[in-house]
């Protein structure tokens, strides 16, 4: 008989806190490596006798961030000693929230592509401090403690995850919740998102769990899912061919695209987690949870809602527009100057996202800004450029960053409304394809239209695309008639 297996995957994301200072400090909390170490003091570097202080901003983000996600916020916390050896680590020790973390038991929800919906436990979310980031030359190692003491919170889910594409579609919908907080730039790039996978499998409607295996090292959100198949299928395979899997931290070789192992259950650390002495409980009041309520920015699904029925959008086209929070403030910017919705969405969903991901970039780096968008979008909507002339301006403007109206000018494109300069046209092209006429009368009521762009077409190109569409229209209409 063939087993079937399943997969169980529970994921641990650290999130930078961009508060400005650091959890325990003043410092700044800026890790540039234009200025190694120097953001530092004696509580940062780890001196002996330097006490820490927690910023309450930090507080005030990890609630927010929390609340996001639904948790439960706990009005009485503490803070734990995690101990362990590592250069990055100048007290031997890191600060985070073990026995009783600030809060807990909330959930994420989503759809895949399948359209079959999810939803993801969080089993808590904790205050932690960042280490110093290590630097690795050839020979030589150096560490940058610009970082060490920045706020993390870590966020741990459930093992309710069962194939990669969970747990892809997880990560983004988390980013996209806290992006919407602004609490944190959530960026794998820079550092400020990290995530580690428990990935394990067992047999198909077990209730018992097989020996998980954490992986590190995971650099992308692709990574992460990558990462996961593999290790399904090796776990898979080392099991039907007679072995067992150990409990053990792996790392993701992306060059090989394989796990290699990094340490074994043997080898772990004993954290010798006890309570952190020179911090009191952390005390969060009902009262301070509401008023960071109050203070939370509008959610992604709020902003769904509000430009379906501000916007008059279609529900396919709002959650394209807020899946990245950049580009709904784009989409808003230009709405402002062009006061046309609907084609400003159309234009930003089909020209703008096509350019974004030829170029691999976000709406952060797109070289039209929203105003010059806008302007384009005004001269197609007050008839001062046509649709055709409009998308040879939008490529002119990728690469020139003018008034669009100057543009229009300077290479002639103004749109021809002047009906006898277009009855003109009309009258050529009706003269020189007689045979499109003749369909034109024979065809039945379903084909005319086909044939009717035909003709209109042949008029744009004669006009090289700048006759006015609605006028070209009429004419041809009248004198087929």
């Amino acid at each position: 008989m063939i087993k079937e297996w399943e997969s169980v995957i529970g994921l641990e994301v650290h999130l930078q806190l961009k508060t400005g200072t650091k959890v325990w400090c003043g410092c700044k909390s800026d890790y540039d490596e234009t200025g190694i170490n120097t953001h530092v003091c004696p509580i940062c570097l780890g001196h002996p006798g330097a006490l820490p202080k927690l910023n309450k901003k930090v507080v005030d983000y990890a609630v927010k961030a929390a609340l996001a996600l639904n948790c439960k916020i706990n009005n009485e916390s503490a803070f734990d000693r995690k101990n362990y050896f590592y250069p990055d680590a100048p007290k031997n020790y890191q600060i985070t929230q073990f026995e009783k973390s600030y809060a807990e038991k909330g959930y994420i929800e989503f759809k895949l592509n399948s359209g079959r919906e999810v939803k993801i436990g969080i089993t808590k979310v904790q205050i932690e401090e960042d280490t110093a980031k290590a630097i690795h030359g050839k020979n030589e190692s150096y560490l940058n403690f610009n970082r060490a003491s920045i706020p993390l919170i870590e966020i741990i889910s459930e093992p309710d995850m069962r194939n990669s594409e969970e747990a892809y579609e997880y990560l983004n919908t988390l980013k996209n919740i806290i992006k919407y907080t602004k609490v944190s730039d959530v960026s794998m790039e820079t550092g400020s998102l990290r995530c580690d996978a428990n990935i394990s499998v067992m047999e198909k409607g077990s209730k018992v769990f097989g020996t998980r295996v954490e992986v590190k090292n995971l650099n992308s959100f692709k990574a992460v899912a990558r990462a996961i198949d593999y290790e399904i299928a090796r776990q898979i395979e080392l099991i039907e061919n007679g072995g067992k899997v150990d409990q053990e931290t792996r790392l993701w070789d992306e060059e090989n695209q394989i796990t290699r192992v990094m340490r074994s259950k043997e080898e772990a650390m004993d954290y010798r987690y006890f309570n952190e002495p020179d911090l009191l409980k952390l005390l969060i009041s009902d009262e301070e949870i509401e008023e960071i309520k109050k203070d939370m920015p509008e959610t992604r699904l709020a902003k769904v809602e509000r430009f379906k029925n501000s916007y008059s959008l279609d529900e396919k086209d709002a959650l394209i527009l807020t899946e990245e929070m950049e580009l709904s403030d784009y989409f808003e910017e230009v709405v402002k100057v062009s006061n046309n919705p609907k084609l400003s969405s159309n234009w930003i969903l089909t020209e703008v996202l096509r350019v974004l991901k030829h170029q691999n970039i976000d709406i952060e780096k797109f070289s039209i800004n929203s105003g010059n968008l806008a302007k384009i979008i005004t001269l197609i909507d007050k008839n001062i450029i046509s649709s055709k002339i409009a998308k040879e301006l939008f490529e002119i403007a990728l690469n020139d960053n003018r008034d669009p109206e100057i543009i229009v000018k300077e290479k002639g494109m103004l749109q021809v409304s002047d009906s006898s300069e277009i009855e003109k046209m009309v009258e050529e092209v009706l003269a020189n394809n007689q045979k499109m006429i003749e369909d034109y009368k024979a065809a039945d009521e379903g084909r005319k239209p086909r044939v009717l762009k035909g003709i209109v077409g042949q008029v744009m190109k004669l006009s090289k695309g700048k006759a006015n569409p609605e006028i070209v229209n009429e004419l041809i209409m009248s004198k087929l008639n």
